[in-house]
């Protein structure tokens, strides 16, 4: 027998499985590193393999000991993004069958290989449309007028054709959110006049640009540095500052292209005179386009629509008795306790899947966007007001993730220690 005819052993199966496993984990940890080592651990463990790994943002080293002491390492790298949330729903249905030692090494590599290939949920213009309603829905938490919401529409279809060109066209998605926001940017000076709508024009792309606004990076880099995992977080908040400031270039450059100046990027009085209950229904395109735009499984929105109005619910209650610093807070808690607990059961989506729709509600990143472009158009006092509630607002929501957690661990302490262990290790 030659050995290009030798069949594999079972080490090279458990080493292939822990391999894309890490490179699977890696690529789809947007929301943090917390859960990716004990995740390899348990997988290691299935097949009597002890697996010990270092991991970086967007890097993973793993020492793997077989059961007859032989030992493999390797290295493994891939980038973070948020771009198929059914893929880390049936991701958790396959670890499950792998814990519970129902596959072998080697059907479970072949289970990665086709959720790997698998064809994507929702064709491009579904996803065209989703990007559109994500931003439409959010637009009256920005600013409750009907000009907001019409103009939200335009810029957000710009927003689409330029994120899903993006997508495809590897040769620009470094560059991809300066590019999104130009165009952006082009569109509502040159357009729209938007320097002249009420609330000032950041606030009226806000919506439009959200998709790329890595709010829910920042709150990931803080929680990481909270918890001692410094050298993640570090990487992750410089990765999020960098495209906040791709983002904040794009509109200066729009600006600067149309004619109106960057001096023109000054927040002014917003004006609201659409009903409550617009902005309260507004929620449901906004996870429909969510849902789309990242691909989340048809029976995990209605998880997704929850997510979103506990955070939302939450917060509102809470600002206004104690503030929007203690509004975050609860919500963050509130909504990361449901994740734990409603995750913990095989029978539901993981707890991304869950929370992911209320952190994009109580995002920063736009925040932060806006500080930043007023800076840049010399109004240095102006920004600071944007920026400070930043940095208020960033800190009570990682705080209310890492207590919520630290809550629903300790529920599942008392009613199911069989799943302690890994809750324990998950955050």
């Amino acid at each position: 027998m030659s050995p290009h005819s030798m069949p594999a052993l079972p080490q090279d199966d458990v080493t292939r499985l822990v391999r894309s496993t890490g490179t699977f984990l890696l690529r789809n940890s947007s929301e943090g590193t917390f859960d990716l080592h004990n995740v390899l651990q348990g997988i290691g463990a299935a097949y009597d393999c002890r697996v010990e790994a270092m991991v970086t943002m967007e890097g993973l080293s793993y020492v793997i000991t077989y059961p007859d002491l032989h030992q493999r390492t390797g290295v493994l790298h891939a980038q973070p993004s948020l771009e198929r949330l059914d893929l880390v729903s049936e991701f958790k249905d396959l670890e499950a069958r792998i814990t519970s030692r129902q596959l072998s090494a080697g059907e479970a590599v072949a289970a990665m290989e086709a959720l790997e290939t698998s064809t994507p949920p929702y064709t491009w213009w579904m996803r065209f449309v989703g990007v559109v309603l994500f931003a439409v829905g959010f637009s009256p938490s920005m600013q409750a007028n009907w000009h907001e919401v019409a103009m939200t529409v335009v810029l957000g279809a710009v927003m689409a054709a330029v994120y899903l060109f993006g997508e495809r066209t590897k040769m620009i998605r470094t560059m991809l959110p300066l590019l999104a926001s130009g165009a952006v940017a082009l569109v509502g000076f040159g357009l729209l006049h938007v320097e002249h709508a009420h609330g000032g024009p950041v606030l009226v792309m806000v919506p439009a640009l959200f998709v790329m606004i890595p709010g829910d990076f920042l709150c990931a880099a803080a929680a990481e540095i909270s918890v001692g995992q410094f050298t993640v977080g570090t990487i992750r908040l410089v990765q999020s500052t960098f495209v906040l400031m791709q983002l904040a270039g794009g509109v200066l450059l729009g600006a600067a292209l149309s004619g109106a100046g960057v001096g023109s990027l000054l927040d002014s009085s917003t004006v609201n005179t659409l009903p409550w209950i617009v902005t309260c229904v507004a929620w449901i395109p906004f996870t429909v386009g969510m849902a789309l735009t990242f691909c989340a499984r048809v029976r995990d929105i209605g998880w997704l629509l929850l997510g979103v109005y506990l955070a939302w619910g939450v917060q509102l209650i809470t600002t206004w008795s104690f503030g929007e610093t203690a509004g975050t807070f609860a919500a963050a808690t509130a909504l990361t306790l449901l994740g734990v607990l409603v995750g913990s059961s095989p029978k539901r989506p993981p707890s991304l899947v869950i929370i992911l729709g209320g952190v994009f509600v109580l995002t920063v990143g736009s925040m932060a966007l806006r500080g930043i472009t007023t800076l840049a158009g010399g109004h240095l006092l102006a920004s600071f007001g944007d920026l400070a509630t930043f940095v208020k607002v960033a800190s009570a929501l990682s705080f209310g993730l890492i207590v919520g957690t630290s809550i629903g661990v300790a529920i599942l302490r008392s009613v199911r220690p069989d799943v302690v262990q890994a809750m324990a290790a998950e955050r």
